[in-house]
């Protein structure tokens, strides 16, 4: 099996012959289940090994208005690829709000594929995954509808990666989609679905906050936001408080 990093529209037999073999894995373990056209939960279904992380972000500023935003950062993307916005509320001066979230990732789908910021990405399936042993999913469009799953093994472990078959609409059609991966039951980075290619992900995200207009789940234009700011938990920490207070955060961490 050929080494790649994150690829996209080259085909999917770029990916090497031995993922094709793990296609044939029956593995279920990652189970489907509809998203609400809502804010999804981001501290749904935790696994029982799962370790969980808070953040609370303070407005000490006069800024109105705006969310508080929490998205993540991928050293490496898709060049397609766009990043939603993870997590986001109304956070008015004075006023405080929480994030929690489990390190858990997803293989996730949507119905738009014109990925432009301020796009809402509302997810018609949401499916588990790892970076080992559920780390391979072919997407499908079937009778009207995509559709994920079941996920397999790829061989290759540390990245997540997604078959887009011959089946899938793509530029031009008015049924193109997206699809992509997300963390905590939510979207974090898609792309615009397109037939008979792979796309793989190589997850080592990072966490930023910063205050925005953009509502969770809508594709983001990172330069519009203020004062992003980057939020690394220490060893062995799992919570943190930002305070923004109009020019800088201030960010500390416990546990």
């Amino acid at each position: 099996m050929r080494e790649i990093r994150i690829s996209r529209r080259g085909g999917f037999a770029a990916l090497g012959a031995g993922l094709g073999a793990a296609l044939l894995g029956t593995s279920l373990a990652g189970q489907a289940r509809a998203a609400s056209r809502g804010a999804p939960s981001h501290d749904s279904r935790p696994k029982k090994d799962a370790v969980g992380y808070s953040i609370t972000i303070s407005n000490a500023s006069a800024l109105d208005g705006m969310n508080a935003i929490l998205f993540q950062e991928n050293p490496v993307l898709p060049s397609d690829a766009v990043t939603l916005a993870w997590m986001s509320k109304m956070c008015h001066p004075s006023t405080t709000i929480e994030y929690q979230w489990t390190i858990d990732y997803n293989f996730v789908w949507g119905q738009v594929g014109t990925l432009v910021p301020g796009t809402q990405f509302v997810a018609g399936q949401i499916l588990e995954a790892d970076l080992t042993q559920n780390n391979l999913v072919t997407l499908s469009y079937v009778d009207g509808g995509f559709e994920l799953g079941p996920t397999s093994s790829s061989g290759k472990n540390g990245s997540l990666i997604i078959k887009e078959d011959d089946t899938v609409p793509g530029p031009g059609n008015d049924d193109q989609g997206s699809v992509g991966i997300g963390m905590s039951g939510a979207g974090t980075f898609v792309v615009p679905t397109v037939p008979n290619t792979g796309v793989e992900f190589d997850p080592k995200p990072t966490y930023w906050v910063a205050f925005g207009s953009f509502a969770s789940s809508e594709v983001m234009d990172v330069s519009e936001l203020t004062q992003p700011a980057k939020v690394v938990y220490p060893d062995g920490m799992t919570s943190a408080k930002a305070v923004f207070d109009g020019k800088e955060w201030t960010i500390s961490y416990g546990n």
